[in-house]
């Protein structure tokens, strides 16, 4: 099904673009855009002709003229590329010589196009292209020799858009909050598509080069008018002649001559000669001079650095034509007139010259062009980007960082956020770099949220048991107590449409964003796959609390509430939340996943929170009424980890007894303790269920020979039930009151009343 035509006005190209599935991705994209989607795109050629777009506001295969013919540009219709899907382009040529070519700068996209022949003068051109995740404008550009002329290069030019986003407005606010976070690392060289961008702003290579090739072509031309027409100075310079040596005698200098013949001087008379002449060592042929070096030099830099980086991929056409710049560049600075300007020292005042004067006003506007760099707004400079998908996925993480110091109510220039960034950050290009944000909240907490952070076999006490996973945002919620609530977050820039997917149980008859069903999945294998433990060899306690997607849904009332997706949050903590700019109301940005946060950083207690999760990290939640009030609980310390690791594998705590200093004091029924509390010198406290049985006596050998290092003498043993902590409703470990001072390292027993009375929240 043809979508798009365009027959040049000599008759001598025409020019189709077929596909298949254009009416699903224009009624998703009007949705989005509203009335505007029907004069969202221009469509421009550098050779007048007529334009035929396929009639997609009326629903039609029919192909419709746009304009009147012999245009070069048409403004303001409906787009019919999109980058969801595939498209077939047929070029025909006729009363040509020799075989037309494709020009891009990507040796991929000229390589999808072959070459026949059709005898007489005909020749085509045909290739498919998809545009996956890469919207913004796309320059076909082909190259031919009509019959008896010189070759010409022309260019159909049209936009590519999103059915995702609205592709001018919330795609250049993904740019510019992305830019922001990480400088220049939205720039990508060899994109099938390109941004128009506005210039000023910020510059590097990538972007210099961009706007280098928007204004050779006129530099050079402008250098080469300035060579054969240059600007000269005329200045008056004073010598001191015999009489022979001069040419040009004024009233005075006659007079002073018969004077001297008169006297017999003329021989050792020298004359004051005053003489007008031309150079052209002015300030402006050294300005020029100077800015030919540089860009000459800057360009073969450029250019070396291309074909290193991208010796497989970029096109010959590309790299012959780049060169021909530099060589272009390199024949005019070794043109004489430059040979006898001096060094260009800077101006001290303004030149008319340089504003006014044909040639060197082009030069000059050409030199603040190239050093202006490029602002993220619409404008007329292309460069390419990084796919879109890469750069929702950053968005995503600087959105939820900002929306966690907001709903924390922190500023990211305080001392209570902190930021680890490698320099150089490139996620994409090395998968062991990681940008982390710590927050400290007045609560006491300490919450991360981390960037690509990897779980494999060697990530200590969370890791995997077989390959390594790299959810894409991690969000850590330490509480005092050492105890972490874990949650990943992926961002998939996909969509499902509800009438065209089967497992989908949308009733509304309207479309509506649903997150691929893959993708969900994936969310379930994360929470599978990672685990908690004291080694590698202990994979029995899963991680993770909960998994979410975030992708490019529209949720605009509460009926999303209704959607599986969002519902499946409340039943087993795995779903999507829809998260997509909103420049005209920043306020509705994300509300949901915003709801999300708050309630997991703010509202809900740690209990609340994993009591829907079982068994994550191997806990056993224990109801408030099966622990009784009069249950003792033996506090002890430990020193560090490696004691833990040894109580843990041996389920052993011990204690001095006896009545040496830091010796236990026995109470009443002590030998019937139900709990052991362990605390650490970082505060860290966790609970463990004892297994009932009646301590044992033990000498040091014997707690040697499990592992341990007591000092000697007579010590307890109490037996551990597991090796998983547990997490008691209603009692937050983190707020008991234990024994401070210089006792804080001696064993004791409380009860579990005393450790509710201390706690913030009291036993009811």
């Amino acid at each position: 099904m043809d979508v798009l035509c365009y027959i040049s006005e000599d008759g001598l190209v025409e020019i189709k673009i077929a596909a298949n599935s254009v009416f699903g991705a224009w009624r998703r994209f009007k949705s989005r855009i509203g009335e505007e989607a029907t004069r969202y795109s221009d469509y421009s050629s550098t050779h007048p002709g007529s334009l035929f777009l396929i009639d997609l506001p009326n629903q039609s295969t029919q192909l419709v003229q746009i304009g009147e013919g012999s245009q070069t540009l048409w403004p303001s219709e409906w787009p019919v590329m999109f980058e969801t899907c595939v498209y077939t382009f047929s070029l025909r040529f006729q009363g040509i010589e020799g075989e037309p070519q494709i020009v891009h700068s990507s040796k991929e996209v000229v390589e999808r196009f072959s070459c026949f022949s059709g005898g007489n003068g005909v020749a085509f051109l045909s290739g498919s292209v998809d545009f996956l995740n890469e919207p913004g404008k796309f320059s076909l550009r082909y190259r031919y020799k009509p019959v008896g002329e010189p070759e010409r290069t022309g260019c159909l030019d049209f936009q590519v858009v999103s059915p995702k986003l609205d592709t001018k407005r919330d795609y250049l606010h993904i740019l510019n909050k992305v830019n922001e976070e990480y400088e220049n690392l939205v720039f990508k060289f060899l994109t099938k598509t390109y941004q128009g961008l506005q210039r000023g702003g910020k510059s590097n290579d990538l972007i210099w080069l961009s706007i280098f090739k928007s204004i050779v072509a006129d530099y050079i031309l402008a250098i080469t008018y300035i060579v054969n027409k240059p600007h000269f100075r005329v200045e008056r310079r004073v010598y001191q002649h015999r009489a022979d040596a001069i040419k040009h005698w004024s009233p005075l200098m006659a007079e002073r001559l018969n004077e001297a013949a008169y006297d017999d001087r003329l021989e050792s008379m020298r004359f004051r000669n005053e003489v007008k002449e031309s150079t052209i060592d002015t300030r402006e042929n050294r300005f020029v001079k100077f800015t030919l070096q540089s860009i000459s030099g800057r360009i073969n830099k450029v250019l070396g650095e291309l074909c290193k980086a991208y010796e497989d991929q970029l096109s010959a056409a590309e790299k012959a034509e780049l060169t021909g710049y530099s060589e272009s560049l390199k024949r005019l600075a070794r043109n004489s007139l430059f040979r006898r300007v001096g060094r260009f020292e800077g101006f001290r005042q303004e030149s008319n010259v340089l504003q006014k004067r044909t040639g060197y006003a082009q030069v000059y506007r050409a030199w603040h062009i190239l050093n202006s760099g490029l602002s993220l707004y619409s404008g007329a400079t292309d460069i390419g980007v990084r796919p879109i998908w890469e750069l929702y996925e950053l968005w995503c993480f600087i959105k939820m960082k900002r929306m966690i110091a907001e709903i924390l109510g922190l500023e990211f220039d305080d001392e209570h956020i902190t930021q680890e960034r490698p320099d150089g950050f490139d996620p994409f290009r090395d998968n062991q770099m990681e940008h982390i944000v710590t927050y400290y909240p007045e609560s006491g907490d300490r919450v991360e949220l981390r960037y690509q952070h990897t779980y494999n076999r060697f990530t200590g006490e969370v890791h995997t048991a077989t390959t390594e996973q790299r959810p894409d945002i991690v969000l850590n919620i330490i509480k005092p107590d050492g105890f972490t609530l874990t949650y990943l977050y992926d961002a998939k820039y996909r969509v499902l449409d509800d009438r065209n997917a089967g497992d989908m149980d949308n009733p509304d008859a309207d479309y509506a964003d649903y997150p691929p069903s893959d993708a969900i999945n994936q969310m379930h294998r994360y929470r599978d796959a990672i685990y908690y433990g004291s080694g590698r060899e202990d994979y029995a306690a899963k991680e993770i609390i909960g998994g979410f997607i975030l992708f490019p849904g529209r949720a605009t009332d509460a009926k999303i509430k209704e959607r599986y997706f969002y519902k499946s949050i409340e039943s087993v903590n795995i779903g999507a939340f829809p998260l997509l700019p909103d420049v005209d109301h920043p306020e509705k940005e994300g509300w949901l996943l915003r709801e999300h946060l708050t309630s997991v950083l703010i509202d809900r207690s740690r209990s609340q929170q994993i009591e829907d999760s079982i068994p994550q990290r191997g806990l056993s939640y224990i109801p408030v009424e099966a622990a009784k009030r009069e249950d003792l609980v033996l506090v002890g310390y430990i020193k560090d980890k490696a004691t833990e690791h040894v109580i843990l594998d041996q389920l052993v705590y011990y204690v001095p007894s006896g009545f040496k200093p830091g010796s236990i004091e026995l109470v009443y029924g002590f030998d019937k303790a139900k709990y052991l509390l362990l605390h650490d010198a970082q505060k860290n406290r966790k609970m463990y269920e004892l297994s009932g049985y009646p301590p044992k006596s033990a000498t040091a050998e014997d707690l040697k020979a499990k592992g341990f290092n007591p000092s000697g003498g007579s010590y307890l043993m109490f037996k551990l039930k597991s090796k998983h902590p547990i997490d008691m409703i209603d009692l937050d470990l983190s707020r008991c009151a234990l024994k401070g001072g210089k006792a804080h390292t001696v064993p004791y027993f409380t009860t579990i009343e005393e450790l509710r009375a201390t706690s913030s929240r009291p036993f009811k």
